[in-house]
Parts: C-alpha cells; structure tokens; sequence
C-alpha cells in the first residue's frame, strides 16, 4: 500500500521538547506508523469542539499525540489533492489539557516531514545498527522480551543498510505472513526505491521459491488435523504419546522432522544436546538418550515421523531439507546468489533444519563473492507460534560454525508496551518453569524487564503511580452456573462473548477448551469473534484480555510436571506453562482472571505482591465491560485493528463482519478518512485471502478473490490499491501459465493418463479464462485436443457405458477446436460426437444402426480426404472398420457397402487386415450361394459384392460381366477394358450410346484386320509380308513400352473399384 503523508505543526517541536525521552520516541513511532498505515494501533478520541481528532497514548492514559486527517479538520479544503491520504500532526498533549480547543487557521502553519526524518529507536535499538555497519561480516543475535522493540530494530536496520550502505541486495525473513505485510509496507512508505533491493519473504515462501515444492502450513489448523489423524490410529501404535498429542506433534515437527538433515551435512557438536538425523536413517537410541524417552516412546515417535514425512504434514520441514540440498550443490534462483544481508526475524518459530538453511545462504554469498556480508537474527523464546525446539545456544554455535564469526549479542530489556504492573506478571511468570527438570527450562536465564531509568524491574520496588489507570488485573471467581458446563453454561458464554464483541479491543482466552468459537456457534457467529485459543493468540494484542482455566492449566502443568519418571508427560507440561505464559502477556491495558483469590496459579505469580489488583464479582465485571465508552471513531479505529489480526488468523469472514461493521459506522458518523480506510482494508482482506488460496494451490478461489478485490478497487479509485491488485493479477497468471506448461509437458512426454491430464486441463480452462489470456487459452486448447483425443482412443476399449463418455468428450472438443479456427478438425470431431450419442458402442447393432455406422465412416473419410494425416488421425474409423466388420456377420447383403469403407480406408491409411476380412466375406457368401456367384448371385447387393470381389481379386472378366448385369455399363465396360476384351467394351459403349475412345475404336479395328489379314495373307509376297511384319514388330515394341503401368491408371482403377 502506499503511504500517507505527514503534515507536523510548525509549533510541534516547542511543546515536546520539555517531555521525557521515552514519551517523544513513542510519539515519533505512532508518526511513522501514520505515515506507513494511516493509524495507529490503539486510538482515544474526545468530544465537543474537539470531536473529529484523534488521540494516540505515549504513555499510559496521560500523555498523547494528536492528530487527525486533513480530510476531518478544518483545513479539508486547503490541498486540491491529497487530501484523503493527508495526515495533520499536532502535538503532544497531557490528558489535562483534552478539552483545550484547538483552532486550526491555515495549512501553511503545518510543514511537510518526511518518513526517513523519523527515527524512533532508542539506544539499544541503535546499537545493532551501528554494529553491522562497522565491520565487513556480521552477525549478530537480537534478544527481546514481548513489547521490547525487536521488529522496530529490524525494520530500520534493514532500511538505513539499504539506503546509507553499500549493500545491495537484502533478504528479510520472517515466520508469519503478518510481519512480512507489516515489513512490506514500512519499507514502501520509507522509500520506495527500495523495492528493487530488499527481498522480503515468509520463510515458507522461500522454501518454495528454492525447491518448488508445496510448503503452505496453516500454524494453527495443522495441529487440529494432527490431532484428527492420531484419532485414526490403533492405540498400540502411540503409546505413552496418546494422551499428549500436542506434545507428540511439537516432538515430531521440532525433534525430529525439524532435526533431519541432508546425509552428509555437519552440524556442530559443542551445543547439540539432542540427537539429530540424516534422511533415511534415524537413530531411535541416541533420540531416546537426548530426550529421556524410553525405547518404545521413542521409536513409536520416529515411526510416526518417517510416515507423516511422506503425508501433507509438515511440508515446510521436507521442503526445508531439499532447499538445504540445494544450497549445498548451488541450485539457486540468480538472486539469492545476490543478497548481502539477510535478516530474520521470529527466528524463534524456525526449527534447527530451518535455521541451518537461512545459515548456509549467508555462506554460499561469503564464498563467492568478496565485500560486506551481514546475517542478523532476532527472536523472543517465549512467544513461540509454531514448535520449533528452538535454543539460543544451539543457535548460536550454528551460526558461528556455518559463518566462522562469532555472534555478537544484542538483549533488548525495556518494555516498551506493556503497563507496568502487566509487565511484573509477565516478568513472574517464569515462576511456572522453576518445577521442571533445568533441561527442559526455557533456554535463557529468567529475563526480567528494565524501567526508563534501566532499573530492573522487581516486585519489592514496585511504586505504581497512583494515577495511573491502566494496567488493571481483576480477579472474578466464576458464578456457580458457569463453573457447572454444559449446555446452559455455554449459553451464558455466549451471550457474554457477544457482548464483548460489542466493542472492539477485547479478547476471552480461553485455555480449557471448553468455550471456544465451535462450541459458541461456530467462528460466523459474533462471539466467535472474541474466544481465542492460547495458539491462536499468540502475536496479537487487545486492551482487555480475560482468561479462562488459569489455575485448571496450571495445575494440570504442576500433576504432570510430577512424574518426572517419564519424559512425555513433561513435555505437556512445559507446553502448558508456555500457554499460560502466552495468555498472561496479551494485555496491553486490563487482565481479567476467572479465578478465586486463593488461586494456586495466583500464589506462583506473587500477585498479592503487585499493586493495582482488584477482586471483583461476575455482575460488577459485566456492568464495567457494558458501561465502558467509545466514541464511534474509536470504535472504527479498533475494529479495523481486530480485523488485521483476524486475517492473519485466516478467519477471513469475522474479518469481512468486522470491517462491514467498521464501514457501517464511519459512514453513520460521515468520516470520510474511516470510509476510505475501512474500504482499503476490505480490498486488504480479498488479497489477503487469495494469496492464501494461491499459497494453498486453490488457483480458482485465489482469482475470485482478485477480481472482487478489483472491483472494489476501481470503485475506491486509489491508483496505489489497484496497483496492489494487479501486481497480485501478475502473479496469479504466472501460477496458471506454470500450470499450463506442466500439463503441455506432461502430453509431450506421455508420462501421465491422457484422463486424469483432461480433468486438469478442463479445471484450467476455467482458470485461463479467468485471467482472460489468449495465448494461454490456445495453449490450453491445443493441450485438451491432444489430450483428449488420446482418452477417446483409449475410451474405445471401454465397455458400452464409455458410449456417453465419448459423445460428451468429442462434443467438448468439437467446440475447442471451433474456438482455435480449426474447421476441419472440428468437422470430424461432430463426427465422433454424433456416432457415439446416436449409435451404442461396444454392443450388438441393428441393421440400421451398422448402416449408421458406415455413413459415419464415409462422413470421416470425406473429410479426411483430402489432407495428409498421421495414422493417429485415423484410430476411430480403424476401429469402426473393425467393429462393423464383426456386426456384419451373415448379413451378405451389408458386405458390399462395408468392402468400399474398407477399401477407400486402405487407400488413405493403409488396412492390413483388409485381404483377411474380404476373403471371410467371400468364403462367407460361396458357403451359402456355391461357385459363381460373383456373376449369377440373384441379391443384387451380394451381386454387388461379387463384381468388387472379382475386381479386387484381378478377374475383370468376372467383375465386368456382374456390373453388366447390374445395369452398372460404365462399371463392366471399365472391368471388361481392364480383361482386355476391348470388342465387349465397344459393343456395351455402342450400345449405352457412349462416346467411343479413339484409341479404343481404333484398337477394335485393328484387331478384327488382324483377324481378316490371317485369313488373307496367303496371297501376299515375301516383302510385302516382311514389310508388314515390320510394322507390327514396331508396333509391339511401342506396345511393350506403354505397357509400364502409369499411377494415374492405378487411380483411375482405385476410383472405378470405389465407386
């Protein structure tokens, strides 16, 4: 998306300047964040003269920057153009001075600031920066606590190394989907040149980009299937591992799968506590060791694995080690050979497979190619999305192995998000892990976060401001009517998560599965907006955050973390602490636990300790949450917040209700700024989602969505949106056209059933149309009629029910080959369609149905004619010939008609079997009707077939003397001339009163002189007799030589034996 630009009062600067550091950096981030989106994420609005502006927190509920589009102010009409994408920044303002009136009076007291002018890292930030700048290979490792400024660090490492060094090519990776979108359009706003030099990818998408193979791994539905799928199997075959089954999928995808190298690939020693395996070869006693599992469980583990590896789970790990593969052997897309940093973020969701790949792209660029290189890594341990067995140790002693540098080490400590009360209880949340074995521990030491003044933060001086009224933890035991289940309990739920859905910035977390969307209606309705799973939110932030089943995880987690005989029932229990972590560290404002004082969960995480904790009752709770105001303005600004998270969970339709709503009430409150933003975001949404579909390989969804998005991008009139759209466009028709080729490929090298091609091609047809491409629609024709007429040669040894399935294939065809100009092509494939519809196939026939038939043939004939065709082009009518050939039978009176078919067949394509198949008929016929029955049979179509045979068999005589009787004169006078009896040819032309030729007239003259003269030539003398005996040698001897059979003859004969 494109950026928006940032107008700042002329007086900005003066009323900011007396304020703390930390207020002024946050306020420059929520700039840059109107500049790159046009919002921020969490807006306060006001009322009365003041209405229309918009304020963002910068620290707590006290201070705030104000802002507000130019197309809201008083200043709307001050800019011909621009205006809705014009943001005025006003200043920073305590909460005291809210009501202060501010009057805007000209445009020229705002002054035009740029995106790259702002930078709003603090020091720590900066460092590792300054670090990769200063020496020619870096590598470095960012650590940081939720809310401590990894990404931002990121963000403006990548931007200030493509713009202020000499590095070239960047790579950006990231896990998720949301943080490339994010990465994308911050760097767009900063610079849009830079679009040629930094490379962002989701992990998954390079993957495939390197080996081609399918990778798409939804993070949160996988498991679910998972787990759908050890339902199926036979209790022996799990185990121990049963009654874990996230556990065992964390074990297969981050232990084992994740840990399965290329055979040959080293991996450094010094760190890896585990065992790790080469493909094919996987030790189950070296797995049982590193893991404390015992035999059984751990081949029961590796078992699963080796047969979920050649299943549709975990692609991105199969796909991860072939990339590997081909780093090493240097198959690369000409890019990637480019790149001179490489930055990964979410590094923690990565397994060791993975990383090692991202590793050996930054060497394969160390070893051919001299200059800068920098590979910069950041990553948070608890904020897991996918499991990955990642260890920041193990990491590290990769990275310096792959690279031969040793990682420097950046620790981001401050918490830059969360109130601070919040942030001690994310800080005691380590306390879960203290009952686990030290192995089974989160990797670093318990971090704990630094305040402004970069004291750590510790519950004995913990002085909350007395005014501050953020940051609110409420204890509220559960009514007895909910702690019951049931049916009636998920009534109250729902009815409860509606009204959290009334407004936007709210979330249930629910850790017992007991209320989550399914079981409140399913994720259409509006409570399913707000229930998330400990998984699904994960990443994402709400204001007020309720949790549910703390204390009946944590409990669970302390059982399990008990049995320390067994290592699986440990796992699940690091698992759950990690979860609970999850939950607690959602809250950007107000943490509500379902919980009774005396909680155990709360004793582990020293509650009473933290000031600013409030016991409260069900009825109180919901009157808090029903009494809570928002004025429309931020009731739009949060919805449209929510719906970026619902879209990179993949609940595209509580995004599309959400964003609706959003558009409903900025046009309600006619905020035309809103009105834009909400539809940008819908055309957002449809993008979104068919990038997903693409990424699944749904071609047909994905180009719906685009074209949805098109049209809702021409009624926005944003050039930049429907530039979006068709760069996406773009995309869609290079997947369709790869498709295409693979098909054409697959009929040039017959590897694949021409069916099955046929399907593919007819779903492609839709696709190709859908793009609406010329070229690709010929390619696709051309593909289908190939194709096609390859399953129709094979449907032909199909029984009677392939009849249908013919007449419908040569019908589709028919229209193809229209649709290519191919009029003759399409002639004949009527043909094939019309025999097959009105005529059975692979049945006994009817006399009118085989005479059908050979009208069917002589139609295909006729056509073909007159073109030089492969034998290919003639598989039907050899098959029809044949087929009518076992029809006929003793029906002597069809034989004629099929013997011409037979024959004008041969004379294009050649019939082998034609002497066979005419000598039965004959024999056939002599059986019945006896010797000469060529000339005397009394059935003038046996008759017929008399003269073709006594023709075909070279007795013209014969074939003469039948036609003669059949009336067919210029028939017996061609047979009689071709037995050489020119006498009876000239009596049948004299007497049909047919022009006689000269040559033939003179012939018949000569023969009866001849006749006269050997009568006669007693009296002639010795020279006259040599003389004549002269002539009539000269006369033979021009005989002999025109005796030397002339192909127009051999045509003419062709032609009088077809006829």
């Amino acid at each position: 998306m494109s950026g928006y630009r940032l107008l700042k009062h002329r007086q900005y600067e003066r009323t900011a300047e007396h304020l703390p550091d930390s207020i002024r950096r946050k306020a420059e981030w929520a700039q840059v964040l109107l500049g790159t989106r046009g919002r921020t994420p969490n807006v306060k609005t006001t009322s009365g003269y003041n209405a229309r502006w918009r304020r963002t927190p910068v620290q707590g509920y006290h201070y705030y920057l104000w802002w507000i589009p130019l197309s809201e102010s008083q200043l709307a009409g001050s800019l011909s153009n621009g205006a809705g994408q014009t943001i005025l920044v006003y200043s920073i303002r305590h909460h005291d001075e809210t009501d202060d009136p501010i009057d805007l009076a000209s445009i020229d007291d705002f002054e035009e600031i740029a995106l790259t002018a702002l930078d709003p890292r603090f020091d720590e930030q900066r460092a590792v920066g300054r670090h990769v700048d200063g020496v020619e290979t870096a590598l470095a490792t960012v650590k940081g606590l939720p809310g401590s400024g990894k990404t931002i660090s990121l963000f403006y490492l990548v931007r200030d190394l493509a713009l202020q060094s000499n590095l070239q090519h960047l790579l950006y990776v990231t896990y998720t989907s949301r943080l490339k979108r994010a990465a994308r359009d911050f760097l767009a706003a900063q610079a849009p040149e830079m679009e040629g030099r930094v490379h962002i990818r989701t992990l998954t998408e390079l993957e495939k980009e390197i080996t081609g193979l399918p990778t798409y791994v939804d993070p949160l539905g996988e498991l679910a299937d998972f787990q759908r799928y050890l339902d199926r199997q036979p209790a022996s075959t799990l185990g121990t591992w049963r009654r874990y089954p996230a556990s065992l999928y964390t074990e297969v995808r981050a232990h084992i799968l994740g840990r399965t190298f290329p055979a040959g690939y080293s991996l450094p020693e010094s760190r890896l506590a585990e065992a790790v395996f080469s493909e094919g070869h996987f030790d189950a006693t070296a797995y049982a060791a590193a893991r404390g599992l015992t035999g059984d469980e751990a081949g029961a583990a590796i078992r699963l694995a080796a047969r979920l590896r050649e299943d549709r789970f975990f692609l991105d790990q199969t796909a991860a080690g072939r990339a590997l593969t081909l780093v090493g052997q240097r198959k690369l897309p000409a890019w990637l050979r480019q790149i001179d940093g490489l930055i990964v973020d979410e590094v923690q969701d990565l397994t060791l497979l993975q990383i090692a790949l991202l590793a050996e792209l930054a060497r394969v660029r160390a070893r051919e190619r001299n200059g800068r290189m920098a590979l910069v890594v950041a990553g948070d341990e608890s904020q897991i999305v996918q499991p990955s067995g990642f260890d920041w140790g193990v990491t590290k002693d990769l990275l310096r192995e792959v690279l031969h540098v040793n990682p420097s080490e950046f620790e981001f400590r401050h918490q830059r998000r969360s109130p601070r009360n919040l942030a001690y209880l994310i800080d005691n949340s380590w306390n879960f892990y203290v009952t686990l074995p030290k192995a089974l521990r989160p990797s670093a030491n318990r971090q704990s976060f630094l305040d402004d003044a970069d004291v750590e933060l510790a519950v004995a001086t913990h002085r909350p401001d007395v005014a501050e009224e953020n940051g609110r933890l409420l204890i509220c035991p559960l009514p007895e009517h909910l702690q019951a289940g049931g049916d009636a309990a998920i009534a109250h739920w729902r009815t409860f998560a509606e009204e959290l859905a009334e407004l936007p910035g709210r979330a249930l977390v629910d850790l017992t599965d007991s209320v989550s969307a399914p079981a409140l209606g399913g994720e259409e309705t509006k409570a399913g907006e707000v229930v998330f799973t400990a998984r699904e939110i994960k990443g994402l932030e709400r204001n007020t955050v309720l949790i549910l089943g703390l204390n009946e995880t944590y409990r669970q987690a302390m059982r399990l973390a008990d049995i320390t005989s067994d290592s699986p029932p440990l796992f699940e229990a690091r698992r759950l602490m990690d979860e609970m972590r999850v939950a607690i560290s959602r809250s950007t404002d107000k943490l509500v636990l379902f919980e009774t004082p005396d909680a155990a969960v709360l004793e582990a995480l020293n509650i009473d300790h933290i000031a600013g904790h409030y016991t409260t009752t069900w009825g109180a709770l919901r009157d808090l949450l029903r009494t809570e105001e928002m004025s429309e303005i931020e009731v739009v600004e949060g919805y449209l917040d929510e719906v970026d998270d619902l879209v990179e969970r993949g609940r595209w339709d509580q995004a599309k209700r959400r964003n609706r709503r959003a558009h409903e009430f900025a046009v309600q409150i006619e905020d035309r700024s809103l009105q834009r933003e909400a539809q940008a975001q819908f055309v957002q949404i449809h993008l979104q989602e068919a990038d997903e579909a693409l990424e699944r390989g749904e071609l047909m969804q994905a180009l719906a969505l685009n074209h949805q998005a098109r049209e809702l991008a021409v009624a926005l009139g944003d050039p930049a949106v429907l530039d979006e759209v068709e760069e996406q466009a773009v995309l869609l028709r290079a997947a369709v056209e790869s498709e295409v080729m693979q098909i054409v490929q697959g009929i040039d090298a017959g590897s694949e059933d021409p069916a099955a091609i046929f399907r593919k091609i007819d779903r492609l047809r839709l696709l190709v149309e859908a793009v609406d491409d010329a070229q690709l629609q010929g390619l696709v024709d051309e593909a289908a009629v190939a194709s096609g007429w390859q399953w129709g040669m094979r449907l032909l040894k199909g029984g009677p029910e392939a009849g249908a399935q013919l007449a419908k294939l040569f019908d589709e065809l028919a229209r193809t080959m229209e649709r290519q100009k191919d009029k003759t092509g399409a002639r004949l494939a009527t043909v094939v369609a019309q025999r097959y519809r009105m005529i059975p196939h692979a049945s006994s026939l009817t006399t009118e149905q085989l005479q059908a038939l050979f009208s069917a043939i002589a139609d295909y004939l006729r056509i073909v004619a007159s073109l030089k065709l492969e034998t290919e082009a003639y598989a039907f009518v050899a098959h029809w010939i044949e087929e009518s050939f076992d029809q006929l039978r003793e029906q002597s009176t069809l034989y004629y008609a099929w013997a011409v078919l037979a024959e004008r067949y041969n004379s294009l394509a050649g019939y082998v079997a034609m002497d066979d198949r005419l000598w039965d008929l004959e024999n056939r016929v002599e059986l019945h009707a006896g010797p000469g029955w060529t000339t005397e049979a009394d059935d003038e179509t046996v008759l017929r077939f008399g003269a073709f045979i006594a023709a075909y068999n070279g007795d013209a005589h014969d074939a003469s003397l039948a036609w003669e009787k059949l009336g067919e004169t210029e028939l017996a006078i061609a047979q009689a001339r071709e037995a050489g009896e020119m006498e009876r040819a000239y009596n049948l032309l004299r007497r049909a009163g047919l022009a006689i030729p000269e040559e033939l007239s003179t012939a018949v003259k000569l023969a009866r002189q001849a006749a006269q003269m050997a009568a006669k030539q007693q009296g002639l003398r010795r020279a006259e007799r040599r003389a004549l005996a002269g002539q009539l040698a000269d006369l033979l001897s021009k005989l002999d030589a025109a005796g030397t059979v002339d192909p127009s003859d051999e045509a003419d004969d062709e032609a009088f034996l077809a006829e």
